[in-house]
């Protein structure tokens, strides 16, 4: 599958974004069924680049995602 779509899973979690060669890929955004979401750049079906991520807490970070995992905070924190 290419180009836009939304995927949902059975417990809850929830894709709407870009996908290429059936994976998420370029801008999407990602919830989970316990408050937390990101909202940025995917690669290959993981986070890479740049995104938003709201936690449990309710809290917007924005920050640097390499191969689904966070490298840094933008915000300095």
């Amino acid at each position: 599958m290419e180009g836009t779509g939304t995927f949902t899973w059975s417990d809850g979690r929830i894709y709407v974004g870009e996908y290429k060669d059936d994976k998420k890929h370029g801008q999407g955004e990602f919830k989970w069924p316990d408050g937390r979401s990101y909202d940025g750049e995917w690669k290959n079906g993981k986070q890479d680049g740049v995104g938003k991520y709201i936690g449990t807490n309710g809290v917007l970070r924005e920050g640097v995602w390499e191969k689904g995992r966070r490298v840094k905070w933008i915000d300095g924190e």
